[in-house]
Formats: structure tokens, C-alpha cells, sequence
């Protein structure tokens, strides 16, 4: 069963201004915060770290269990789980085979990137959009390529270009990549003012959103 757990970090402290806090996670984690300058990047990292807590506890493992690999995606013994962030909410996946999630806050399009990193459908359907609802349009097809590639662990190394999302069927999303329809599933989460997917290799999803509070830890 795959299922996404959110938390909102609004509220969290500087880890600058309370040190005790990274007290609680992992040195590979500290020195991640300690690299970032903005405060609210720091604060996003921390967050990560603060859910990471809660969450793998419930699946029998211990965020000090976390191996990082070689393409640099973290990884358990038994356990799959992905992390993003934007804005104030940190977001976990977790699923018993590999998984990848993305949050983007939904803004402004930006210009010319749909044209120069998208497959022509894609940017096709973002174009016919418009005002807030090409906006949406875009950051939907980001998230869904910034959690496949975060699936594979390509990551970056694999360009936007070279898979496409069919979008035809909103209820039924499906990717092709070198002609070929994949084996994995999509499933798009909702909240408010943020476009949230998640790509697994396991097609069953807990479809809700569970929310968590962190503030007990600090």
C-alpha cells in the first residue's frame, strides 16, 4: 500500500535559533541544513528530517537505518519512502517497492520551460490553458516528471523529454518512454495551493493525505 504523509512547517523554528532540534535528526541530515542559506530552506530540510521521525517508526525502522546509494536516493531494508518539500509542507511517500513524490506550490508559469524540457503534447496541454489554469496544467506535468525520475533515481540525468505523461484519461495516467507504456502508476494527491504526485512501481494507494504534526518534538 502506498501512502503520502504531509506536514506543515509554517510554524517550525529556525534550526539556527534552536539548536536542540538537530539534536533529534541524523549527521548526514544536519549537514544537508547547514549547507543551505535561507532560513526557509533550512527549515524544509529540517522538517524532512522531523517526518522522517514519525513516519518510518510506524514501518519498523529507524531513520539512523537510512543508506544513501550511489544514484544518492536514500533507501531501508524492506521500506521505499521519498521526500519532497516546497512552500511550507514537507511530504513523504512510502510504499513496499520503489516510489518518488514531488510538491510544487502553484505559481506564475515560467516562460519557454515547458517548450524546451517537455514532450509537444505536454506543452500542448499546458497551452491550452489559461490564467490560473495553465498554471496548474504546468506544475501538474512537473510533479508528475519530477516523481518519476525520483522513482527510477535517474533523477536529472534523464531528461523530461525522453517520457511523456498521457493525459488524455485524467483518471488513469499513464507513461511512455521509448514507445512503450510503463509499468508504473500515478496518483495525484490534493493540496491546497500545491500540485503533489506520487509515482510507485505498486499500484495500490491510499488515496487521502495524512497529515502530521511535528511540534511535539521540539
Amino acid at each position: 500500500m502506498v501512502r503520502l504523509y504531509a506536514t506543515n512547517i509554517k510554524e517550525l523554528p529556525s534550526p539556527m535559533e534552536n539548536s536542540m532540534l538537530l539534536n533529534t535528526i541524523s549527521a548526514e541530515r544536519k549537514q544537508r541544513i547547514m549547507k543551505y542559506l535561507k532560513v526557509q530552506d533550512r527549515k524544509r530540510c529540517l522538517g524532512a528530517g522531523l517526518l522522517l521521525n514519525k513516519v518510518l517508526p510506524r514501518y519498523g525502522v529507524l531513520p539512523a537505518n537510512v543508506r544513501i546509494r550511489a544514484d544518492g536516493k536514500p533507501e531501508l531494508d524492506g521500506v521505499f519512502f521519498n521526500l519532497s518539500h516546497s512552500g511550507n509542507i514537507v511530504i513523504c511517500a512510502v510504499s513496499e517497492k520503489e516510489i518518488g513524490c514531488d510538491i510544487e506550490k502553484v505559481e506564475k508559469t515560467p516562460e519557454g520551460v515547458s517548450e524546451r524540457f517537455f514532450c509537444p503534447r505536454e506543452t500542448a496541454y499546458i497551452q491550452a490553458g489559461t490564467g490560473s489554469e495553465r498554471d496548474n496544467r504546468f506544475f501538474r506535468i512537473w510533479t508528475m516528471k519530477e516523481s518519476y525520475v525520483k522513482m527510477t533515481g535517474e533523477g536529472m540525468n534523464l531528461s523530461f523529454e525522453c517520457f511523456e505523461f498521457l493525459i488524455d484519461d485524467f483518471k488513469k495516467v499513464k507513461v511512455r518512454r521509448k514507445g512503450n507504456i510503463l509499468s508504473c502508476h500515478i496518483m495525484e494527491y490534493d493540496i491546497p495551493g500545491y500540485k503533489t504526485t506520487v509515482c510507485a512501481e505498486e499500484s495500490d494507494f491510499l488515496g487521502n493525505v495524512e497529515y502530521i504534526d511535528i511540534g511535539n518534538q521540539f
